[in-house]
């Protein structure tokens, strides 16, 4: 064994001395001389042997030669060279593949619990009627929306809003044209056929006295009345203005 390999066996030499084979021994140096002349450096071994050493007691190895081989010496860790147990050994930094291969396996075995317990394996919940939990119906209707049915417009005659009024018609018959409802058609109707008692170039047609909200009412009043015709249908049928 060289000097080299000896310095750098130096943690476990405690062990190193109980091993009464030989052939291990020449095994042991030929494993830390391997690892020497593909780029691990002595400090690193030497630091992997401490490590390793400090985690078990001492009484509890019963082959030294076997622990040396099978835990103490081999490097842990990913395919990255210098990863060194989940640490990049020259930055000192946690190394990212092995924290996504934790990540992975975790996820495995989450995975596994849920499917055993019958729940959605991806988030958990239990699954509706339709095999499928609620959140993996929301994510497949936010991502395939074709799937789903879009709300059905209602049927029956288009809507409008009347242009006397303003409300809701439906655009069948004489509103197609108008764009009037029945009782703005039949206020019009009449102003069109009342025709003026004298035929003074000054006479000025009167709006509507009463209100429409919080303000006047803007149609203009019979010819006989003070209000307009919608007003005057709300007298007859003793609503209040």
């Amino acid at each position: 064994m060289s000097p080299e390999i000896y310095s750098v066996l130096e943690p476990v030499h405690v062990l190193l001395e109980r091993v009464t084979s030989a052939f291990v021994v020449r095994k042991i140096a030929r494993e830390v001389g391997r690892q020497l002349r593909e780029g691990t450096v002595a400090d690193r071994l030497h630091h992997r042997l401490t490590a390793r050493l400090a985690k078990v007691m001492i009484s509890d190895i019963r082959d030294p030669g076997r622990w040396l081989l099978g835990v103490a010496l081999p490097r842990w860790g990913c395919g990255h060279q210098d990863c060194e147990a989940g640490i990049i050994w020259r930055t000192g930094a946690a190394c990212e593949l092995c924290a996504e291969t934790i990540q992975d396996r975790y996820a495995a075995r989450q995975r596994e619990q849920r499917l055993e317990q019958d729940l959605c394996p991806q988030h958990g919940t239990r699954p509706g009627p339709s095999g499928h939990c609620a959140d993996c119906e929301l994510e497949a209707a936010i991502q395939h929306p074709a799937r789903f049915p879009m709300a059905r417009e209602p049927e029956g005659p288009q809507r409008s809003s009347c242009g006397g009024c303003g409300c809701v018609i439906f655009l069948t018959g004489r509103a197609v044209d108008t764009g009037l409802c029945k009782l703005c058609r039949e206020e019009t109707d009449a102003l069109a056929s009342v025709e003026p008692a004298a035929p003074a170039a000054h006479s000025v047609p009167q709006p509507c006295s009463a209100y429409d909200g919080a303000g006047p009412c803007p149609r203009r009043a019979l010819p006989t009345r003070s209000v307009c015709l919608t007003h005057r249908s709300r007298e007859l049928a003793g609503v209040v203005a």
